[in-house]
């Protein structure tokens, strides 16, 4: 269960795991989380009002500072609470079901411990595991596992059995909760950014916010919009960056508008994990082919950082594997490249783009609303780290292996193509006309 702040889940959590520990006599739970304070002031305390209010009686074991380590079923079923800082404390016995509360602060090491511990066999057609957690980044391993809400089935073989796995993801925002007061919600959405409240209120995958934006100035009602096909052929500028096993493209392009302005538009996106760059060409040539088909492969530009081209261990870099010719495994792909020593000018000249408004009613910078990840990058995931009092810190963005991968094809797309075309050596074409762009709706930009 994903939710939102104040969206139910632990509540909801707490009365599944109580029904299955009345309807299963013997039944064996665990209620988990960090810390013993988060564990007894909010968790424990709202598994203890279901069981109140539902009447069941039950006797109280481990009792500590008041609050029960152990609670034991009329019909012999137990459950106990603990905080996970040391599993090897609680993943001996079998258990018929569990629940982990306040999840993204656990590591996967410990759902798949629990799941390995799920196997009471007098609880065998209900097991159930249970994890409730406010929405982490996109990049934490609930997101990666549990991808959209919904319930879905994973197939096993088993000594020639074949064996299915369900699963259920349920998304709940702070709006489903109608014993909350509207000021709460009012509340939250005053003092966060929308990307937060999209993240906190609502319930989406989002990043978590731990350090300041590198672009400050980002804003989705500025900066997302549609742009629609240009008039006439332009350039098209492909610009990766070789990320290790999760590398980033993104398509953009250049123009100048009917007030001589030159503004840069991303147009698309392709990240995946798991992946050298090598073995992404085929997905970005498909891409290019479908969502750019009238525009010729003479008229596509690839760029990159100069390290892809470099020698390593392992041979050399992807700028040159991919530009041998088919015939010898690559591409054909040329690239323009050049080493950027110091990423500052080219991170102040998107800045520029970002806050600079044109005549012609429209930013010098705009990106498409399906670049989602981009626009996550964007709006803080790509962040510099986290101020620690009393330490001086350099002011270098977070690698985190994810947003700065697409947030730095940006800014090779601003120091390869745009700042030449800046200087008059490169040509442009003229008009792309941009929809949603300057919407009063904040979330215009991810409407189909």
């Amino acid at each position: 269960m994903v939710g939102g702040y104040g969206s139910g889940k632990t509540l909801a959590a707490s009365v599944l795991g109580h029904l299955l520990s009345i309807s299963i006599p013997g039944n064996m739970g665990i209620v988990l989380r960090r810390s013993l304070p988060k564990l007894h002031d909010s968790t424990e305390r709202i598994y203890l009002e279901v069981l109140n209010r539902s009447g069941v009686p039950y006797a109280q074991r481990e009792l500590r500072d008041g609050w029960p380590g152990r609670i034991i079923y009329g019909n012999g079923s137990e459950v106990v609470f603990r905080e996970t800082k040391d599993p090897a404390r609680f993943l001996g016995p079998e258990y018929g079901w569990f629940f982990i509360d306040e999840a993204q602060e656990e590591p996967v090491k410990l759902f798949n411990d629990l799941t390995g511990r799920l196997r009471l066999i007098r609880a065998a057609d209900y097991l159930r595991g249970i994890i409730g957690t406010n929405p982490p980044s996109q990049q934490h391993w609930i997101a990666k596992k549990f991808l959209n809400p919904g319930s879905w089935t994973e197939k096993m073989t088993v000594r020639g059995e074949i064996i299915e796995i369900s699963y259920r993801m349920i998304r709940s925002s702070t709006y489903d909760n109608p014993f909350l007061n509207p000021e709460y919600v009012a509340t939250l959405m005053q003092n966060h950014t929308a990307s937060e409240v999209k993240r906190i209120v609502e319930g989406h995958y989002g990043f978590v916010m731990e350090g300041d934006p590198v672009y400050s100035q980002f804003d989705f009602m500025k900066h997302v919009g549609v742009m629609e096909p240009p008039a006439r052929l332009m350039s098209l500028y492909r610009v990766w960056d070789f990320g290790y096993h999760c590398p980033a493209v993104t398509w953009s392009q250049i123009f100048r508008c009917k007030e001589g302005k030159l503004h840069a538009v991303v147009l698309h996106e392709l990240m995946k994990q798991k992946i050298e760059a090598h073995a992404l060409a085929p997905f970005v040539l498909e891409d290019t082919a479908k969502v750019f088909p009238n525009i010729p492969a003479q008229l596509v530009l690839d760029g990159g950082d100069a390290a892809g081209a470099a020698m390593s261990d392992k041979g050399p870099g992807p700028i040159i594997t991919l530009g041998r010719p088919r015939s010898e495994g690559g591409y054909d792909l040329r690239f323009r490249y050049r080493k950027f020593s110091d990423i500052d000018p080219g991170l102040d000249l998107v800045r520029l783009l970002i806050r600079t408004r044109c005549k012609c009613g429209y930013y010098l910078f705009i990106v498409h609303r399906r670049c989602q990840e981009l626009i996550q990058a964007l709006s803080g995931g790509y962040h510099f780290p986290k101020e620690k009092p009393g330490l001086e810190q350099k002011k270098k963005p977070v690698k985190d292996g994810w947003y700065d991968n697409v947030a730095d094809t940006v800014r090779y797309m601003a120091e390869l193509f745009y700042r030449p075309a800046m200087l008059g050596n490169m040509v442009e074409a003229e008009g792309v006309p941009v929809i949603g762009a300057t919407s009063d709706d904040p979330w215009a930009w991810m409407n189909p």
